[in-house]
């Protein structure tokens, strides 16, 4: 009896009516135009079931959000603990994240039509993958913030992993800030611990900078720091920067503009 309620639980999840359902409604809502309208209003619906599932189970302190620049783009970089850390690091921004999200998630139930929805961005691990940089390419094009884990893939220790420059390309090939933010207790993450999050300033890059390994490698150094400063609950660690009052996103008075 007990195998054959696993085996029917198995087999509702494996086919359920979302994974079907959803494909064919967006496959509709593109053909009539309204695709991105409806993507955007699930964004925000999850978004708030998500903040009052944080609210109820994973209460913490939460700061910086007056940091999350009100237009242009960014790329919005946490350290990462847990499968959860995109959720809860972003059910209090202002603004829609486009997370890229490894390839290997759509393949779960549910998850697919949710990433889709969700204006997430897939991407193949450990490879080039030049359909997933133009589609990130294009979301920071538009303006949009996207969400990127510098170490690439949840850490095993508690401790930062070792960072990947390509955040750092990014943002010196388009002259935009890195939002860094610091997620505390998601570790080893338990019901009812408080998760804390800590959004620092946003940075950006030297103008003068060329776009080569070396800018890239210092720039991402400069984003680890920052990060685990945060993630101790500690302010940003100084060290110099381009950083001027015109483009300072505290206050909001003008953000760099992208160039097609």
């Amino acid at each position: 009896m007990a195998k054959t309620i696993k085996k029917l639980i198995k087999h509702i999840i494996q086919y359920n009516i979302l994974d079907y359902f959803v494909p064919r409604l967006r496959k509709f809502y593109r053909k009539i135009g309204i695709l991105d309208f409806m993507d955007t209003r699930f964004y925000w619906l999850a978004w708030r079931l998500v903040r009052l599932i944080r609210r109820i189970l994973w209460s913490g302190k939460i700061t910086g959000i007056s940091n999350i620049p009100q237009k242009g783009a960014a790329i919005f970089v946490p350290n990462h603990s847990h499968a959860l850390d995109p959720f809860l690091s972003a059910c209090n921004v202002p603004r829609k994240v486009h997370w890229v999200s490894k390839l290997e998630n759509y393949k779960y139930p549910f998850f697919r039509p949710i990433l889709q929805m969700s204006g997430a961005i897939p991407i193949r691990r450990g490879q080039s993958d030049q359909n997933a940089i133009r589609l990130i390419k294009k979301e920071l094009q538009r303006g949009e913030i996207v969400g990127m884990f510098p170490e690439g893939t949840r850490t095993k220790d508690g401790r930062l992993r070792r960072f990947h420059t390509g955040t750092a390309r990014l943002c010196i090939e388009y002259g935009i800030p890195y939002i860094p933010v610091g997620i505390k207790n998601t570790f080893k993450l338990e019901v009812g611990r408080n998760v804390e999050v800590h959004i620092g300033k946003p940075r950006y890059p030297d103008p003068s900078w060329k776009l080569n390994y070396e800018n890239a490698k210092k720039f991402t150094e400069l984003m680890k720091k920052d990060i685990a400063a945060l993630a101790q609950k500690d302010e940003p660690i100084s060290v110099k920067t381009y950083e001027t009052e015109e483009i300072l996103p505290v206050g909001i008075k003008k953000s760099p503009i992208l160039k097609n």
